[in-house]
């Protein structure tokens, strides 16, 4: 029987997370000669085994926080990571880019290993308004995307006997067909020089079209065997 408190716990019984424990410094063989001692920065998720083992200089030293990114899947199956982030600091640089000092790497696709700097923090938040402008966009495209849908099924529901013949002139020669539930019958020659008649008698209803017909007439005279169908209602 237990008869002590655990101390993970505290009074009220709530669990205590555990301080993490304090970075202690490293010491890192340098190739050229010496020894370079560096504790990490408490956002520093490395754990500098290769580099332990021998640096060739104390600027080849680098800092990496935890990354994140925003990840999807193509439709082949493959992972993308697209505007991936992560902070770093090469602690001893002297090359005069900013890099001594911790900065934002952001890496628009991330597969691609380059980023587009040494983003400071106002250089961040510039990018991450341009993300949410982008962000608006693809929200009015989403809404245009519904918009596109519903009339898209609103065509579906069409039926024959509420079509106009002005419905018939506009409307896209595929729905009209699947409207009308005709298929397209190509044809070699008839007599008398017909090149497109419509046959709504047997089972299956079709139009017939010429096969040397160019695709702009057959079109146009389709339309025209629809409109006197759609006429001959009223």
């Amino acid at each position: 029987m237990q008869t002590k408190v655990p101390a993970a716990f505290k009074n009220s019984g709530a669990p205590v997370t555990p301080p993490a424990p304090e970075p202690q410094p490293i010491t890192y063989a340098l190739r050229t000669g010496g020894v370079l001692v560096e504790t990490c920065p408490t956002w520093c998720v490395l754990d500098h085994a290769d580099d332990i083992n021998g640096l060739g200089y104390a600027e080849d030293l680098v800092h990496e926080g935890a990354e994140i990114e925003l990840p999807t899947t193509t439709i082949e199956g493959s992972r993308v990571s697209i505007l991936a982030a992560r902070i770093m600091q090469w602690p001893h640089s002297s090359d005069g880019s900013g890099s001594e000092v911790p900065y934002m790497a952001i890496r628009p696709e991330a597969s691609m290993g380059e980023a587009l700097g040494y983003s400071t923090p106002e250089d961040v938040e510039a990018e991450i308004a341009r993300v949410e402008t982008h962000l608006q966009a693809l929200r009015g495209l989403n809404t245009r995307l519904i918009e596109a849908r519903a009339e898209y099924q609103d065509r579906q529901d069409v039926r024959p006997e509420s079509l106009t013949a002005d419905d018939v002139r506009a409307l896209p020669l595929p729905v009209l067909l699947k409207v009308f539930g005709l298929r397209v019958v190509e044809f070699g020659e008839m007599p008398h020089g017909v090149q497109v008649w419509l046959d709504r008698t047997g089972t299956e209803p079709a139009v017939y079209v010429l096969r040397s017909l160019p695709q702009s007439a057959r079109e146009s005279m389709v339309r025209e065997c629809l409109t006197a169908v759609v006429e001959a209602r009223g």
